[in-house]
């Protein structure tokens, strides 16, 4: 009788622990909210179209980022980037268009010339015109990205950066850099927020 109450108490405490074990699983594995989740705007109107614009010098940078719609992602002034071309364009979207603008910059990394592209694309939910290839999501968090978190794809070749924010979406393309280099391009990107007019 007794070797019958110690299995029942033994197999009631083992029901106890799983059980326990169980639900602190649960509330453990449960993703927690993230507090600087970025919401983003369903409801930014879409564009008419307008005329593309091309550029190969910084001369007409300033011209092309006050008619982006948003804070465009380019380059800190006197930084060691050096902008070698440039365009901005509409898409069809949704019953208007998209605006997509793309920078194309070189910089002196370890004694060898890097070529890279900035994209800016508005509206912040045309995830579409981020640029497609080969890449996969990468095992290592991405950089930050203007202040902005990122999301770090792979090719092999290159290493892509895109971050997507409540106004626009971001892309950072680079061949593969380190930890460091990369860094060193991510710090001298920054928003751009048009200046309004007196």
């Amino acid at each position: 009788m007794a070797r019958k109450a110690l299995k029942i108490i033994l197999g009631t405490l083992l029901a106890v622990v799983l059980v326990a074990v169980f639900y602190v699983a649960v509330v453990l594995g449960h993703p927690q909210e993230n507090p600087e989740k970025v919401v983003v705007s369903q409801d930014q109107p879409v564009l008419t179209a307008s005329p593309a614009q091309s550029l190969t010098t910084a001369a007409g940078l300033e011209a092309m980022l006050q008619v982006f719609p948003v804070p465009a992602l380019y380059a800190v002034e006197g930084s060691e980037l050096t902008l070698t071309a440039g365009m901005s364009y509409d898409a069809a979207y949704e019953d208007g268009f998209a605006r997509i603008m793309l920078l194309n910059y070189s910089t002196q990394l370890n004694g060898q010339t890097v070529q890279l592209s900035v994209q800016s694309i508005y509206p912040a939910r045309a995830l579409e015109f981020v640029p497609k290839g080969d890449y996969h999501i990468a095992g290592v968090a991405g950089q930050p990205l203007a202040g902005m978190q990122s999301v770090r794809m792979e090719d092999g070749t290159g290493i892509r950066l895109h971050a997507q924010a409540a106004e626009g979406i971001y892309v950072l393309t680079v061949p593969v850099l380190t930890a460091d280099e990369l860094a060193a391009v991510t710090r001298s990107l920054q928003l751009y927020a048009p200046r309004e007019e007196n």
